[in-house]
C-alpha cells in the first residue's frame, strides 16, 4: 500500500511540476508576438481491482495543449494584411498630398507669377527689362515643372525600393516557414493522434506566417501531415512543404518602366499581376503606384503639354522685337513608347502629338494580332480596334515606325516624361513675340467712317509663306449695295473683285482674317502688310497673356486641372488616412480577440502557479506520508 501511495504521491509531485514549469513558460513569454498560452492536459491513472473495488493510481500528464483558435488566428493574419496595406497606402498618399500642396513647391503660384509677367510685357512691349523678367518668370515656371516631376519620379524609385526590400523579406521569412515545416513534420506534429505537439514551434510558425500576410497578403493551406503551404497571389505557391520558392521582381511585360512581382518556381519566374496583391505591404505600395503615382505623373505632363504648347502656338503667331516671327518658347516632351518585353526585334510605333488640348492623362496599350489594332485605355478599360494606322485617337497620333509583328504589344504614355522635360528653348528676351507679324494701314484719302475691329492671324504651323505679303482693300458703294475688291500690292493685280461686304463678317486672306466696324465710303482703301514698326505693338502680347484663362487641356485651364489634381489626391489622402484608421482598430479587434482566447494572462497564470505549488506541496506529503508508513512496517521485522 506504501508503494501504491508512493507512486500516486510522485504521479501528483510530477504533474504539479509539469503545470509549473508550464505556468512559468506562460509567464516568461507574455510579451512573445504570436504567443499561444499552453495547459497541461491531465487524466487519471488507470486504477487497480482489488476486493473492494477499484483503487486509484494517481495522476498522469497526457500532453500540453497550446490553446489555439485558428479562426481567431486567421481572422488577425487577414486584419494584418489590409491593415498594412492601407498604411502603406495612406503613407505614401499624404507624402505626395504634402509637397503638391506645398507653398515652396506648389505650382499655381508659379503659374500666376509668369502670366502677370506676360501682362507685364504686354503692357509695355517696348520695354526690354520687362521681356527679361517674363523669360526669368518662364525659366521658373519649367524648373517647378521639372522639381515636380522630379518629386514624382522619385517617389517612384522610393516606391520600387521599398517593394524590393519587402521582397527580400518575404524570402527571409518564407524559408523561416519552410525550416520550421520540417521540423514540425519530423516531429509528428500534423499527426492527430500525437498529443505531443510542437506548440512553440507552431506559434513560431504561425508567427511567421502572419508577417508574411502584412508583407504581401499571402494565404495559408494548412496540409495533412502538419505543414503549411504559403501561396501569393492567385496561387503562386511561396511555400510548398519544406521547399521555399524565391519571390523576385522583373520587369513588367506591359510597362517595362516599372517592376511587377514574380515567383520562381523550380528557375522559372512565374509573374503575378499587380491586381492580385489586394493587401499587405506591397499591395497598398503597389495601389499607391499605378493610381495616384500614376495620375500625378501623367497629370503634370498634361497641363505642362498643354500649357507649354498653348504658348508656343501663340508666340509662333506673332513678330518679336527684332521683326522676325516668333517661335516656340518651351521645350515640350514627346510621348514615351515602350515595347512588350516579348516584342519581336524590329517593331517601332512612332506616336506624336496632334491636338495637346485634347490629351487625356491615360497611358495606352496597343496591341497587334497580326490584322487589327486594338488600343485599351489604361485608365478606363476602354478599347478601340482599328484595321490600319495611323489612327488619331485623344489628340494623339500613332502611326507605324517600323513593320510589326503579331502578338507585338506596346504602352503608350503621352505625357509621362511631360512635366520632367519642360524647359526654356530661348535665353534671348528679344524673341518673344509681342507684335503681330501684320498691320493695318488706312488710306490718306478714306471718307467712311469704317474703322479695323480686329485683325488677327489664322493658327497654323507653319504659317503661310505669303502672310505678310501686302493686300490692299478696295471698296466700291453703289446705293445700298457695298462690295469690295482685295488687290495684291506687290503686282497692282486684283486677288479677287466684287465680294460682298457686310459689316462685321470678317475678310479673309492669306492667313489674316479682318474685321471691320462702321460704312466704308466708295474707294475707301486699306492695307494689310508687314508689321514693320511693331516694337511697340502688344497684340500678340496680349493673346500670350489670355492664355492663362484659356482651356489648355481636358479638364481646362491650368489652373483648373492642376487644382483639380490636387484636390482629387487631397480626398484620396483623406480616405486613405480614414481606412487606414479603419483597419487598424479592426487588427486591434481581431487581435484583443485572438488574446482572449490564447494569450496569456498574468492574473490566471499566478493563480495557476499557487494551485501548482499547492499540488505539489500536497503531493509531497503524501510521499512523505508513504515513507513513514514504510518505515513503521520495515520496524516489525527488526
Amino acid at each position: 500500500m506504501s508503494n501504491g501511495l508512493l507512486g500516486i504521491g510522485l504521479s501528483g509531485l510530477r504533474a504539479a511540476q509539469a503545470g509549473l514549469a508550464t505556468t512559468g513558460h506562460n509567464i516568461a513569454n507574455v510579451n512573445t508576438a504570436g504567443f499561444s498560452r499552453q495547459q497541461i492536459i491531465q487524466e487519471g491513472a488507470v486504477a487497480s481491482f482489488t476486493g473492494a473495488g477499484y483503487v486509484g493510481q494517481g495522476v498522469n500528464v497526457t500532453s500540453i495543449r497550446r490553446v489555439y483558435d485558428s479562426f481567431l488566428s486567421q481572422s488577425v493574419r487577414t486584419s494584418t494584411g489590409t491593415s498594412q496595406a492601407a498604411a502603406a497606402y495612406s503613407t505614401e498618399v499624404a507624402k505626395i498630398d504634402g509637397w503638391m500642396t506645398d507653398a515652396s513647391s506648389n505650382l499655381s503660384a508659379s503659374v500666376d507669377s509668369f502670366f502677370a509677367s506676360t501682362q507685364t510685357v504686354a503692357n509695355n512691349p517696348s520695354d526690354a527689362a520687362s521681356r527679361a523678367t517674363m523669360l526669368s518668370s518662364a525659366r521658373v515656371l519649367a524648373a517647378r515643372f521639372n522639381d515636380l516631376g522630379q518629386r514624382v519620379a522619385q517617389q517612384s524609385s522610393d516606391v520600387s525600393s521599398q517593394i524590393s526590400d519587402a521582397v527580400a523579406n518575404v524570402n527571409t521569412l518564407a524559408q523561416q516557414v519552410a525550416v520550421l515545416n520540417q521540423r514540425i513534420t519530423a516531429s509528428g506534429g500534423g499527426d492527430p493522434s500525437n498529443n505531443q505537439a510542437p506548440n512553440d514551434l507552431l506559434d513560431q510558425r504561425d508567427a511567421l506566417i502572419t508577417h508574411i500576410t502584412g508583407v504581401i497578403g499571402a494565404t495559408a493551406v494548412p496540409q495533412s501531415d502538419g505543414s503549411v503551404n504559403v501561396f501569393a497571389g492567385n496561387g503562386q505557391g511561396l511555400v510548398v512543404g519544406n521547399t521555399a520558392n524565391r519571390l523576385t521582381t522583373v520587369a513588367d511585360d506591359q510597362d517595362p518602366s516599372k517592376v511587377q512581382l514574380a515567383v520562381v518556381v523550380a528557375g522559372s519566374p512565374q509573374r503575378i499581376a499587380s491586381a492580385q496583391f489586394g493587401s499587405g505591404t506591397i499591395g497598398g505600395l503597389l495601389r499607391f503606384r499605378d493610381e495616384v503615382l500614376t495620375q500625378a505623373t501623367n497629370t503634370l505632363g498634361q497641363i505642362a503639354i498643354g500649357l507649354g504648347s498653348a504658348l508656343n502656338a501663340q508666340n509662333k503667331l506673332g513678330q518679336d522685337a527684332n521683326g522676325n516671327p516668333g517661335a516656340a518658347l518651351f521645350n515640350i516632351a514627346s510621348p514615351t513608347v515602350l515595347a512588350g518585353g516579348s516584342n519581336s526585334p524590329g517593331g517601332r510605333l512612332a506616336v506624336t502629338i496632334a491636338n495637346p488640348a485634347q490629351v487625356s492623362a491615360s497611358d495606352y496599350r496597343l496591341a497587334y494580332d497580326g490584322s487589327n489594332y486594338t488600343l485599351t485605355n489604361l485608365s478606363d478599360k476602354t478599347t478601340r480596334q482599328f484595321a490600319s494606322l495611323p489612327q488619331t485617337v485623344d489628340g494623339i497620333q500613332i502611326a507605324i515606325g517600323a513593320p510589326l509583328a503579331a502578338g507585338d504589344h506596346f504602352m503608350i504614355a503621352p505625357t509621362r516624361t511631360g512635366a520632367s522635360d519642360f524647359g526654356v528653348t530661348t535665353t534671348d528676351p528679344a524673341r518673344i513675340a509681342t507684335a503681330a507679324p501684320v498691320a493695318l494701314t488706312t488710306g490718306t484719302t478714306n471718307a467712311g467712317t469704317a474703322r479695323m475691329s480686329s485683325l488677327a492671324v489664322v493658327p497654323a504651323d507653319p504659317l503661310p509663306a505669303n502672310l505678310r505679303a501686302p493686300v490692299g482693300v478696295q471698296f466700291h458703294v453703289s446705293g445700298s449695295t457695298t462690295t469690295y475688291d482685295l488687290i495684291d500690292r506687290a503686282t497692282g493685280t486684283a486677288i479677287s473683285s466684287g465680294n460682298a461686304y457686310t459689316p462685321g463678317t470678317p475678310i479673309s486672306q492669306n492667313g489674316w482674317t479682318l474685321t471691320f466696324s462702321g460704312t466704308p465710303a466708295n474707294n475707301d482703301t486699306f492695307t494689310v502688310g508687314p508689321n514693320v514698326s511693331g516694337t511697340g505693338d502688344n497684340r500678340n502680347a496680349l493673346l500670350l497673356a489670355g492664355i492663362q484663362g484659356a482651356t489648355v487641356t481636358l479638364a481646362g485651364t491650368s489652373q483648373d486641372a492642376y487644382g483639380s489634381l490636387v484636390g482629387v489626391i487631397g480626398n484620396k489622402a483623406n480616405e486613405a488616412s480614414a481606412l487606414s484608421t479603419a483597419e487598424q482598430s479592426v487588427l486591434t479587434q481581431a487581435t484583443e480577440s485572438r488574446d482572449s482566447v490564447a494569450g496569456v494572462n498574468l492574473d490566471e497564470e499566478a493563480a495557476n502557479l499557487q494551485k501548482y505549488q499547492q499540488a505539489y506541496q500536497a503531493a509531497s506529503k503524501s510521499i512523505a506520508a508513504a515513507g513513514v508508513m514504510f518505515a513503521a512496517v520495515m520496524a516489525l521485522f527488526n
